[in-house]
């Protein structure tokens, strides 16, 4: 069974990774996706591949989610094509660089935090002020956004990460709450460690092993385990879920 036949899913950062198998789950269920990145060459390769697999109507567009004009760009341009949005999922992420996530609380520079809260926090702000009229006249429609584990229990690592994927969680609240009358579900999603280029890829051996050691299922996640996540949260089995948090981390954090 397609879970969501014939909806139009706009999934940000979407051409790797988490965003990458989100797109590639949505479509099999018979979603219409938008998928963006900052590299237009990539956004419409990813687009046209996965159009050619799953026989659906993909959309490729470039898209950095820290400029309005270009968010705003994005939604008009997807509409234009399909009509409507129906489903949201704020994904594009600030990268993960070393200088900045290993730096600590007290050395992080102000333009370091901005950069990241830009795309991490207000990237997830603009969007969803850009598609939530939408949404509204439909009186339904899907958020869903990406937040992490950090922000939840902390971590010694990543300031600038942890507050921008805080903010998330309170933007995914604040929409529930506010926009819950017409319809309108708004979740997150926060990851824990997952097996993508952006985040796994970087680390040594010595690394990966360390942190495997503290999650209880013994093993990092997979972008896979994300989309499956996303995917029902997406769907009608979850009709009645708004406001809430799901943690996919194979138990890290309960420790």
């Amino acid at each position: 069974m397609r879970l969501l036949d014939g909806r139009i899913a706009v999934i940000t950062g979407s051409t790797r990774g988490n965003g990458r198998a989100m797109a590639n789950l949505f479509s099999e269920h018979g979603a219409n996706v938008v998928v963006t990145g900052r590299e237009e060459k990539e956004a419409l390769s990813t687009a046209e591949q996965i159009a050619r697999e799953y026989q659906t109507y993909t959309l490729g567009l470039k898209l950095d989610v820290s400029l309005t004009d270009e968010v705003n760009e994005m939604v008009s341009k997807a509409v234009k094509k399909y009509g409507q949005i129906d489903i949201l999922v704020n994904n594009a992420g600030y990268p993960i660089k070393d200088q900045l996530w290993d730096a600590s609380f007290e050395e992080i520079q102000d333009q370091d935090l901005e950069n990241v809260v830009n795309v991490d926090a207000l990237g997830t702000y603009r969007c969803c002020r850009a598609v939530l009229p939408l949404m509204v006249e439909k009186r339904s429609g899907v958020i869903i956004n990406i937040s992490s584990t950090p922000a939840i229990s902390g971590y010694i690592k990543g300031a600038p990460y942890t507050v921008a994927k805080a903010a998330n969680l309170g933007i995914t609240k604040h929409i529930a709450a506010e926009f819950g009358k017409y319809g309108i579900r708004c979740n997150a999603i926060a990851p824990g460690t997952i097996a993508t280029q952006r985040n796994w890829d970087r680390l040594t051996t010595q690394q990966r092993v360390d942190i495997v050691r503290s999650i209880p299922l013994g093993r990092a996640g997979k972008p896979e385990e994300i989309a499956n996540v996303a995917l029902v949260l997406a769907s009608d089995y979850t009709s009645f879920v708004s406001g809430q948090t799901i943690v996919v981390d194979g138990g890290e954090t309960i420790r």
